[in-house]
């Protein structure tokens, strides 16, 4: 499998629920990267009508697009993940959250500072309700943020707006430089790693039936007892998440599970890629 530059070199799987306007913003985001040299998986945790017919109506013709859904019974979107890491064509994967926009240059800084053995991630600044009305509307385009004169140029504004981790959204090849020996935890919506290396700890653990510390915490704490580095590619690898009210809290029982995970010592999780629950 290739692009016009040559084969493919990594698979990105965005994980949606019901989020058309936000999925347009990411695969558009995606048509402007510094490199086109990845596919596109698209992971569902759900079968909904509305995002099959937005993804089938969607110009595919500069990217690989595979469509990935299941039954929609509660939340199962670590099942989901798995599925879409065995269906992956590369050996590089790529994490985005379906509301969570990248910065043009997110792709190829994943690449840069990927390897085996090593667990990229990034951080995301998180947009008030105006501005992300704005870009889901078409009132204003993604190059608004990622342009980085016009970012800074509108900080104010995006302080107005009640915008959270603002600096997370400065593209710097100088600020990486300064904090990439900082130690940082896994940020679920925004990492990479080796296939292997998720292989290895059976990828993500299915017994997490609800949001929180499934998809980062846990994933991080066994990726780094496997042997895998975290590697800090903040102010390099930067995503826009676009608001929406919080609707949960991390659930007692995966409090537990994870709690369970870390007692008994052991990176592999029982229910996962190899024997998954789907």
């Amino acid at each position: 499998m290739s692009t016009a530059t040559g084969k493919l070199k990594s698979s990105i799987i965005i994980s949606v629920y019901d989020d058309c306007s936000a999925l347009r913003l990411i695969l558009d985001s995606l048509h402007q990267q510094t490199t086109n040299d990845f596919e596109i998986i698209i992971s569902e945790d759900g079968e909904s009508e509305q995002i099959k017919k937005f993804i089938e109506d969607y110009d595919k013709s500069s990217f690989h697009i595979q469509h990935l859904t299941q039954k929609d019974s509660g939340f199962r979107k670590n099942i989901a993940l798995n599925r879409a890491i065995s269906t992956a064509n590369t050996d590089h994967i790529i994490f985005i959250d379906g509301d969570c926009v990248p910065h043009t240059g997110f792709i190829a800084a994943h690449q840069l500072f990927s390897g085996p053995g090593i667990a990229c991630t990034g951080r995301r600044l998180e947009l008030g309700t105006k501005i992300s009305t704005k870009l889901r509307t078409g009132q204003i385009d993604v190059s608004y943020l990622t342009n980085r004169f016009f970012y800074l140029l509108h900080m104010p504004a995006l302080q107005l707006d009640k915008a959270k981790n603002i600096e997370s959204g400065i593209y710097s090849k100088w600020l990486h430089k300064l904090t990439k020996d900082k130690e940082i935890r896994l940020l679920g919506c925004n990492f990479s790693c080796d296939k292997k290396d998720l292989i290895k700890i059976n990828g993500f653990n299915e017994d997490y039936l609800s949001p929180g510390i499934g998809e980062d915490s846990d994933i991080d704490w066994r990726l780094i007892r496997s042997g895998v580095t975290i590697k800090n590619v903040k102010f390099s690898a930067i995503q826009y998440h676009l608001y929406h009210p919080r609707s949960y809290v991390v659930s007692k029982k995966n409090t537990e599970l994870f709690e369970e995970m870390k007692q008994s010592d052991a990176y592999v999780c029982n229910h996962g890629i190899n024997q998954s629950g789907n």
